[in-house]
């Protein structure tokens, strides 16, 4: 007897995309100011370099360094060295960046489809690194969840479901376009992109507090808190890495093989009884961990029960 009925009959979508099961080792995620950073965002000491080229520091930036087809303005007191403090963290920590662009081959294609689809400029996606090292399931002390690290409130304003039971903002193709939708209406209320970006890491009303009180211009202009202070220079900088990082030392882009996506099929379900992780996993004839992987947004408490519910089995 199957232990749920299903709302929408035979599955609904068969497709090839993101399973959320770490297949790297977890990262610290301590914190600088409520964000989830890598450590060669935190301060300390630089990674050695290892194979790479014994304490090699001779990296320049580029004369000419766009964000959003905006330039930078490097000849600015502080900007250039701003820049530069972010560059050269990212591109002294070897493993971090190998780490992105492992995890790029999985999901960048996902999200430069949605960029497309919105007209919003491709490297925002760098965002997304910078949020959550392309993690999808990661969470941060404040609250923030997912690819883009959503606020439970934001996640839920723009309609999502976010509850003890289920948590939308870990299923990156749901949280994908609202992501756009929201950085759009970031981009129409202040202008330009690194105000806009500035203002998903510390709030709209705390940007638009910060320009009317210092009288400012943009963004290159304004005293914020430290973090959202180093955000845009920050994104830059993985922007010039992952996008030049031969040039800095790595070897050529991985094999896309290496972070092959899982096939799964989808429906919408209702759990009629209470019912256990590991009898869904008999139900559907694979193992446990696979199928709480390709289900990251529902609780990982014992007994599912309720609905209706976006299910995914693998196929």
């Amino acid at each position: 007897m199957s232990l749920f009925h299903s709302l929408s009959g035979p599955s609904l979508l068969a497709a090839l995309i993101l399973a959320c099961v770490a297949c790297v080792p977890v990262e610290d995620t301590g914190s600088d100011g409520g964000a989830i950073l890598p450590p060669s965002w935190r301060g300390g000491s630089v990674a050695s370099l290892g194979e790479r080229g014994a304490a090699k520091t001779d990296f320049v930036l580029p004369a000419i360094v766009e964000i959003c087809g905006e330039t930078i303005p490097l000849d600015r007191p502080g900007v250039r060295e701003r820049l530069e403090y972010e560059f050269l963290l990212a591109v002294h920590h070897p493993a971090q960046v190998e780490l992105w662009r492992r995890r790029a081959l999985r999901y960048f294609p996902l999200i430069e489809s949605s960029l497309s689809q919105a007209s919003l400029p491709q490297d925002l996606k760098y965002l997304a690194v910078a949020e959550s090292d392309l993690r999808p399931s990661v969470s941060s002390p404040v609250g923030a969840a997912g690819l883009w690290q959503f606020m439970p409130s934001t996640a839920r304003a723009f309609g999502l479901t976010v509850n003890q039971t289920e948590d939308q903002r870990l299923l990156p193709e749901i949280l994908l376009p609202i992501g756009m939708k929201y950085l759009g209406k970031l981009k129409s209320r202040f202008g330009s992109w690194p105000l806009a970006m500035a203002a998903y890491n510390a709030g709209e009303a705390r940007i638009s507090q910060a320009l009317a009180r210092q009288g400012a211009a943009d963004y290159y202009e304004l005293d914020l808190p430290h973090e959202t202070e180093r955000y845009v220079y920050r994104i830059a900088a993985i922007k010039l890495v992952l996008e030049n990082a031969q040039a800095y030392g790595f070897d050529e882009r991985p094999p896309a093989n290496l972070y092959r996506p899982t096939a799964y099929q989808e429906s919408s379900v209702t759990f009629d009884a209470p019912v256990t992780w590991a009898q869904l996993a008999s139900e559907y004839k694979c193992d446990y961990k696979t199928l709480k992987a390709l289900n990251p947004h529902l609780a990982s408490q014992i007994r599912l029960s309720g609905g209706p519910f976006l299910f995914r089995s693998p196929i």
